[in-house]
């Protein structure tokens, strides 16, 4: 230790022999006091500073010691906000997921065939998957069962149809077993 007194006092004390002269001085002679009653000359004068009460005065080493731990509560309480916000985030991604989630099976239960371009064009409809496939048909699957794309509907056409009887037929071919 370097011989300082780790709890100094809160302010000196001053030396009572010092006060004397300066209340001295203070006072007026009796000849120039008038016959007006005499004031306490005490509370014209200082009063004198009280030494601090034991316990009441805090080491420099405790007083680290407290902003040390008062830091780290600091600190702790920083990196739980940090926390807070990393979760704060993850939920609102998570939220989006499910909406995101419940809009492309809204779609896809109208029969969207792009769900994709759906989405995007869906904000325009505030939501609204009928409007939308009112407004945008193309991308839904047809309900009318009335047009067609062509072709035969029937499936797979019969190899021994009449066309190709005929021709074997002119060629000679019989391939009926009887």
């Amino acid at each position: 230790m370097t011989g300082q007194n780790p709890n100094p006092p809160a302010e000196p004390t001053p030396n009572p022999a010092q006060q004397e002269p300066a209340q001295q001085q203070a006072e007026p002679t009796p000849a120039a006091q008038p016959t007006a009653p005499a004031a306490d000359p005490a509370p014209a004068a200082e009063p004198a500073a009280q030494p601090a009460a034991p316990g009441t005065t805090m080491s420099v080493h405790k007083h680290q010691r407290e902003m040390a731990k008062v830091e780290a509560e600091r600190d702790a309480a920083k990196a739980e906000a940090e926390g807070y916000k990393k979760l704060e985030a993850e939920f609102a991604q998570w939220k989006a997921d499910q909406e995101q989630a419940k809009t492309e099976a809204a779609l896809k239960e109208a029969g969207c065939h792009d769900v994709v371009a759906a989405s995007a064009r869906l904000k325009e409809f505030d939501g609204d998957v009928a409007k939308l496939k009112e407004a945008a048909p193309y991308l839904f699957a047809s309900s009318d069962k009335s047009k067609s794309t062509g072709g035969n509907p029937k499936g797979t056409p019969d190899p021994e149809d009449e066309r190709t009887k005929k021709m074997r037929a002119l060629m000679g071919i019989d391939t009926e077993m009887e």
